[in-house]
């Protein structure tokens, strides 16, 4: 059985890096500050593997490691726009529309998995609302917000609403790494360069390039 180490060790790991294994007095960077640089280095690195792999094969596709499926808050009703929200688990990165959130559909125990809902860009939001729609599950992005509708104006109360997309938050240090392993590198190299910014370390420049120095004096 393959090996799982948790965030807590990938922590451990740049922690120790840079102390090289010795307690310091000046090492005063927690943990929780080290999960923040982990999850900034997560969603730089995320979308540098998207961008790249336009790059090389002329479509974006987004590293099958970093997309997470969650159930979303339960749904609440809006009396004046007569729509339902709820707050994606975090809000969307820097990727196109349709990639920031892969899919959103209803499932319950009993019949598994329901109709998937079909997304709309906000900014054509007022031009649908004046077209025929097919009868479907609508949902549109608003930073942290997703509002889900049914073009029937049907209730969706109590229907459990789960959404697919790429996380880079890490909800837990006890949570399993959800990272590939060519990945991993990418966000150790980062996490380990913003904290020695953040501790100022002095580091030995040698540049062998340099021409001679005066002699004379």
């Amino acid at each position: 059985m393959a090996l799982t180490y948790t965030w807590k060790q990938f922590i451990q790991r740049c922690r120790q890096h840079i102390v090289n294994d010795f307690p310091s007095s000046e090492f005063n960077i927690s943990e929780n500050e080290t999960l923040l640089y982990i999850n900034e280095g997560m969603a730089f690195g995320l979308v540098g593997s998207v961008w790249n792999g336009a790059k090389m094969l002329g479509t974006l596709e987004v590293p099958d490691a970093y997309e997470m499926t969650l159930q979303l808050a339960a749904l609440k009703f809006n009396n004046v726009r007569r729509k339902w929200y709820s707050t994606l688990p975090q809000p969307p990165i820097g990727l196109p529309l349709g990639y920031s959130v892969n899919r959103i559909y209803f499932a319950n125990t009993a019949y598994g998995e329901g109709i998937d809902a079909l997304p709309v860009k906000s900014k054509r939001v007022g031009y649908r609302n004046n077209m025929p729609t097919p009868f479907s599950i609508f949902y549109q992005v608003e930073n942290g917000t997703v509002w889900v509708y049914a073009s029937d104006g049907s209730s969706l109360l109590n229907q459990n609403c789960f959404v697919q997309m790429p996380i880079t938050r890490a909800q837990s240090v006890n949570d399993p790494v959800n990272l590939p392993d060519d990945a991993q590198k990418i966000i150790f190299d980062l996490v380990v360069a913003r904290m020695k910014d953040r501790l100022q370390l002095p580091q030995d420049i040698i540049q062998d390039d340099l021409t001679q120095g005066n002699k004379s004096s």
